[in-house]
């Protein structure tokens, strides 16, 4: 709390007044003890005006777009202009304070600065502006300001938190084709006409075409009048009414996380698997998602409309967590990521007249005593941000698993910062082999949801597979295996890779260069474009999620569906 100048002060006048009681100099005694009384009566004015951040602060307010709201929604590649303002007490008047608010390092400061420093002398008042970029998409808290306050002097610093709790929900921008003419409906719950025609033989109202009469027709189905008309009988049919299913198939697993705090592969996936699911509902057809992560799966039944659209969108952003997966860490390393950055968000509860207690004592070695007084402060900090039980801290000290369970808590909520998680080393993507292995294992449960998925559709059906390309041989043929058997049964597979274009080859003869970029199979073709082509010869599309026409080769599988062609070209390959 004391600076480097009131030190030197007391230092230098604590010399002198030993000097001056050697050498019975009565002014410089009385000097020097003038000087240590100035700065005790600073002292005590300091104290009293920071005491309490409640009080510090007479009023605070921020505002995102105009919007000063617990919860603000906004859209992911968007500017947000904030403005904070407020009111310092009037026991500051003289002191020199920084204001910095509390962001998460996943936005971008696009315009201004978020701190401001401010010298409080005859108006009270402040406001500053500046400019915030969203890149990453999820829920994040906006806890308040950090407070540096100076005395005039420079005597005294102190570090204070003030709350100005407000709740960001970041959404995926959606995009949605312009030859698109149907719009989500809000106030009707009835399909609309003319829409989601199956164009297949089926029970509808709506003419299909007319043909010769087959053994088992019914009666009722003869078309008397082009049977009048060309001597035979001929029956007619109808539409199918049964709409186009659409299920989509999103890789979530950890190793998409990486690049966090700055937009990841899992954070274009959302935006493209949000985007498609809104084309599909945008004409009621039922969709469903089967969100697959490291350690669990997550799948939403087929459902229309924008109460489905909303369901959606909440599993995506749940699934989106802004830390990467700390399940790997042990407890210590939890405790010391918590504390440092909950010192810096919450100092309050880490003041010694408040977190104080018992605290345990294994080792007496120093860097355990260290350890566990961290352990304590952060089990006092989290007892009273979760409001817990009273003993649930003491607790917790004793308790790994308690103690793990509160801190993944603790890291859901409130966004760690990444500095100390990037310097550990026991990351899963340090590691090729790692890496590769849960690559191959996703891949696996990739393949497993689709034939499940394709053995409980119902009818000729949409799959969307937002995931990176298989690695390796094997699961290149495994994906093409499955693939193949979803398209002989009538269904339409669409694979959405990456955003990142893969690197491409450069090939001097001009006649092999032409060969090669016709059928990539050959020598000199990448991985990735060696399963572009694989997987265009067994009848499905592949895209990428940076591509323009996405969303437009996504409404042509659709298309094909309605028309029936998809179940056309399965039942002609089969004969």
């Amino acid at each position: 709390m004391l600076t480097v100048r009131c030190n030197i002060l007391l230092v230098s006048s604590a010399w002198m007044l030993i000097v001056s009681i050697l050498i019975g100099n009565e002014p410089l005694t009385l000097l020097c003890v003038a000087v240590w009384a100035w700065i005790w009566i600073e002292w005590i004015l300091f104290q009293f005006a920071v005491y309490s951040p409640q009080e510090l602060l007479v009023s605070c307010e921020r505002t995102i777009d105009g919007q000063s709201q617990a919860r603000v929604t906004a859209v992911t590649g968007r500017e947000l202009d904030v403005e904070i303002k407020g009111q310092f007490s009037a026991f500051c008047r003289g002191y020199r304070i920084l204001l910095s608010d509390m962001i998460s390092p996943t936005f971008e400061l696009s315009g201004g600065r978020n701190q401001e420093l401010v010298d409080v002398h005859t108006n009270s008042e402040f406001v500053f502006r500046y400019c915030l970029k969203t890149q990453v998409c999820g829920r994040y808290d906006m806890p308040g300001l950090q407070l540096e306050l100076g005395d005039h002097w420079g005597f005294f610093r102190t570090e204070k938190f003030c709350s100005v709790n407000q709740e960001l929900l970041i959404l995926p921008f959606l995009i949605r084709p312009q030859t698109t003419v149907s719009v989500l409906k809000k106030n009707n719950l009835q399909r609309i006409l003319g829409h989601h025609r199956n164009k297949t033989p089926g029970g509808g109202a709506e003419l299909l075409g007319v043909r010769e009469y087959r053994v088992g027709d019914p009666p009722r189905s003869i078309a008397w009048k082009p049977t009048a008309r060309l001597g035979k009988y001929m029956s007619s049919e109808y539409e199918n009414l049964v709409p186009i299913r659409s299920t989509i198939m999103v890789d979530l697993a950890a190793y998409q996380f990486w690049g966090r705090p700055g937009p990841a592969a899992a954070d274009h996936s959302i935006s493209a698997s949000a985007s498609i699911a809104k084309l599909l509902l945008a004409d009621r057809d039922p969709v469903s998602t089967i969100i697959l992560k490291s350690d669990s799966m997550r799948h939403l039944q087929h459902g229309s409309g924008e109460r489905q659209l909303t369901m959606l969108m909440q599993q995506l952003l749940e699934s989106s967590n802004p830390n990467p997966p700390l399940s790997h860490f042990n407890t210590n390393q939890l405790v010391k990521i918590i504390f440092e950055n909950a010192c810096r968000r919450f100092p309050l509860l880490f003041d010694e007249r408040f977190n104080s207690g018992f605290t345990r004592n294994r080792s007496v070695f120093i860097g355990k005593r260290e350890i566990d007084c961290q352990r304590r402060s952060v089990a006092v900090c989290l007892e009273h941000l979760f409001e817990l039980d009273a003993g649930v801290s003491v607790r917790m000290q004793f308790d790994d698993e308690l103690m793990k369970k509160w801190c993944e808590k603790y890291s859901e909520k409130y966004t760690i910062n990444p500095s100390s998680i990037n310097l550990t080393d026991n990351l899963p993507w340090m590691n090729a082999a790692r890496w590769e292995s849960e690559c191959n294992h996703m891949n696996e449960r990739i393949c497993w949801s689709l034939d499940q998925a394709r053995l409980r559709a119902k009818d000729n059906e949409l799959f969307v597979i937002v995931a990176p390309e298989p690695a390796g041989k094997l699961a290149r043929e495994r994906t093409i295996k499955r693939i193949r058997l979803a398209i002989a049964d009538g269904h339409r597979v669409i694979f959405v890779g990456p955003l990142s274009p893969s690197p491409e080859v450069e090939i001097h003869d001009p006649i092999a260069a032409r060969i090669s970029k016709a059928r990539p199979e050959f020598d000199g073709a990448t991985a990735e474009s060696l399963f572009q082509f694989e997987i265009s010869a067994v009848g499905a599309n592949y895209a990428r999620i940076g591509d323009a026409r996405l969303i437009q080769k996504v409404a042509m599988q659709v298309g094909l569906l309605r028309s029936g062609m998809g179940r056309g070209r399965s039942v002609s390959r089969r004969c």
